[in-house]
């Protein structure tokens, strides 16, 4: 393994006091929204379920079980309202989405606020979470002269010549890969969760991220358990689609087959 890489691309360890911008969501006050007493009920229960509080939205989970209206039907009703007040069918049809999937949206908003905690956990504020990391300051300090074309993407492929001129960039064992990946993937999730409107990682980041995917096929895995972490990669991010990836199973495939001394 590359001991600068992997310094480079571990984040920082869980600090309890890191934590501690982290206030206690208040239950949100009840507000006349629609005009329709139960739609707005459902609304105000929503708003609970996004706070991430697991004890209000236990106390929301357990109200909307006195919602008799089947929620399809509120869901129409709210969709009707928009639709009138704003002049969009569209718009309409778009915030009745999930309108009622209020197990859905809980999870979902616990898990953010997971991500939240952990983010705070581990950067301390969200200032620090959002300034560039070491790993992003270098690929883009590296990355400034590359062209742009008329849409603003970057040349991807001189970028990475340009990365793989820095050896604490450069992966040398498929776990560095799996480390960069997993670290690019994590500085997203954790940013998205705690920084409003966070866009899209920087190109020069992602150009780095291709540049580990696509060594899964170059670098021979060290054992059986590195190709097992590889393939339980490719499912878990949903990467087994991306045209890299028979290059990269057939990378695994190879290297066991030569490990076997190539007997059948």
């Amino acid at each position: 393994d590359n001991v600068e890489f992997r310094a480079l691309f571990t984040l920082p360890p869980i600090s309890p006091s890191g934590s501690t911008a982290i206030s206690v969501p208040e239950m949100p006050a009840q507000q006349t929204v629609t005009g329709d007493l139960e739609v707005d009920a459902v609304l105000w229960l929503q708003r609970i379920v996004a706070t991430g509080d697991q004890a209000l939205i236990d106390k929301a989970m357990e109200a909307v079980k006195r919602v008799t209206t089947p929620m399809d039907e509120l869901g129409k009703r709210y969709s009707a309202h928009v639709a009138r007040s704003t002049g969009s069918t569209m718009g309409g049809v778009l915030a009745s989405f999930d309108f009622g999937d209020l197990e859905g949206k809980a999870k979902r908003a616990i898990r953010k606020a997971q991500d939240r905690h952990e983010a705070l956990s581990r950067f301390g504020t969200v200032e620090a979470l959002s300034a560039d990391t070491p790993a992003e300051a270098i690929c883009i300090q590296l990355c400034k002269r590359v062209r742009k074309d008329r849409n603003g993407f970057i040349d991807e492929a001189a970028a990475q010549k340009r990365l793989l001129t820095r050896p604490e960039l450069v992966p040398a064992t498929i776990s560095d890969c799996l480390l960069a990946l997993h670290y690019w993937d994590d500085i997203y999730r954790l940013r998205n969760a705690t920084i409003d409107w966070y866009g899209d990682a920087c190109q020069e980041c992602t150009a780095h991220e291709w540049l580990c995917f696509g060594m899964l096929a170059k670098l021979p895995p060290q054992s059986g358990a590195e190709a097992i972490a590889v393939y339980d990669y490719l499912e878990a991010a949903d990467r087994m689609g991306m045209s890299e990836t028979p290059a990269i199973l057939r990378n695994l495939i190879e290297s066991a087959w030569c490990a076997c001394g190539g007997a059948a």
